[in-house]
């Protein structure tokens, strides 16, 4: 995996009076179902601020471009991710794993993210420096944190990897299988909570059938 720079959303410089928490989250959320159920070229900060019930003006006082409000998406839903990574250090590895396996996948596969996810291709395809900074706000955040937490294990005599990179790239593949992309081009639905942790608990098993110090 290319290391990338973290990059934190861009933040709107405008001065004035503090912000209205509350229809920033109603702005984000109303852009959450339009990017999730439209290409994202089709989005536009009129639509999300219908869907808001505010006004254009208020959608740009909270973010300078539709990229920032996405990249803003990204970066929360990464945060959701990245929390998971956080299993206490004792205990045995594979509790430890199933339970960042659990929470990482009520993210990926029980919410609209896998639907988002489909509809940046053409457009980060076009645009280099975006495509770099949805990636180090999201899947680039994510795969160092459990490249890390491998890596850690391996230290500890629990795992035996090579690469903790190329390991955590293996072990997101066994919990995920195909089903993003089912979901995503509409021929499955959101997982529940207990196919979400059936499917880590086999992830799990088979990467420390291969792993296991």
């Amino acid at each position: 995996m290319v290391p990338a720079t973290v990059l934190a959303p861009r933040a709107t410089t405008r001065s004035g009076r503090p912000k209205d928490t509350a229809k920033r989250s109603a702005i984000i959320t109303a852009a959450r179902r339009l990017f999730a159920s439209q290409p994202f070229d089709l989005v536009t900060m009129e639509a999300v601020a219908g869907l808001a019930g505010v006004s254009k003006m208020t959608v740009y006082s909270h973010f300078q471009d539709k990229e920032t409000l996405f990249e803003t998406i990204v970066a929360a839903t990464a945060q959701q991710m990245i929390a998971a990574l956080s299993a206490p250090e004792h205990g045995a590895l594979r509790d430890r794993l199933l339970a960042v396996g659990t929470g990482f996948l009520d993210v990926i596969l029980g919410s609209d993210i896998c639907n988002m996810s489909h509809t940046l291709p053409g457009a980060l395809r076009a645009n280099r420096e975006l495509a770099e900074r949805f990636y180090a706000a999201g899947p680039g955040r994510v795969r160092r944190a459990l490249a890390a937490m491998i890596a850690a294990a391996a230290r500890r005599g629990e795992l035996a990897v090579d690469d903790a990179d190329r390991a955590a790239d293996d072990l997101v593949s066994l919990w995920e299988g195909s089903l993003p992309a089912r979901i995503a081009f509409g021929l499955a639905e959101l997982s529940t909570h207990e196919e979400i942790r059936r499917r880590a608990l086999r992830g799990t098993e088979v990467f420390l059938r291969a792993y296991r110090a």
